[in-house]
């Protein structure tokens, strides 16, 4: 996907003037597997778009273990916390990169200025903090209301695939249990398969 497609399809940009503005201030960043996209306490600067790959987001708790918080692998999936938009925007978790992903990235500052002239950025940025807010409380409500088994079963529903691809550990972690427990309610639905 082109920087242009990426904006017209997915952003819904229409203006060709912001477009080219847009597209000419978008550096293609291309980042390993087992490194960060952003660290904890570090300033994020630009908005980054996965285009390709796969991340985790993730925090520390009060013990200094990390607890997975996101996974993004979807096209267009903003990769930042949202916490506040601003040109000293500290990310309070990491992003790690855990497939070579490929990103789109544009400085915050620029999109900060844009949006007293273009309202299409301030619609498509409200887009994109609704579906994080939306993404979210469903997490809270799946975490209080579903039983172990159905938080795993939820994830392979709503993560299609994602199973092959992260570990175990980070699976666990997302879905506030521990690799024990996950392991058993794996080898449960094998089991049950398995019956004629």
């Amino acid at each position: 996907m082109t920087v242009n497609e990426f904006y017209t399809d997915i952003c819904q940009i229409q203006s060709p003037e912001l477009l080219r503005i847009l597209a000419d201030a978008t550096e293609t960043r291309y980042v390993k597997k087992g490194e960060f996209l952003v660290r904890a306490g570090e300033s994020q600067p630009d908005i980054c778009f996965l285009m390709e790959g796969l991340l985790r987001g993730f925090f520390l708790d009060a013990n200094g273990k990390d607890v997975t918080d996101c996974f993004g692998y979807r096209c267009g999936t903003a990769s930042m916390a949202f916490c506040q938009l601003d040109a000293g925007n500290i990310s309070p978790m990491t992003i790690e990169i855990l497939e070579d992903s490929v990103f789109f990235c544009i400085p915050i500052l620029l999109i900060l200025q844009l949006q007293d002239q273009y309202p299409e950025i301030v619609k498509f940025y409200n887009k994109i903090l609704i579906s994080a807010l939306n993404e979210h409380w469903q997490m809270k409500q799946i975490l209080h209301q579903y039983t172990a088994i159905q938080r795993y079963q939820w994830f392979l529903s709503e993560y299609p695939g994602l199973a092959e691809r992260v570990s175990n550990k980070n699976i666990a972690s997302f879905l506030r249990m521990t690799p024990v427990t996950l392991s058993r309610i794996k080898r449960a639905i094998r089991e049950e398969q398995a019956l004629p």
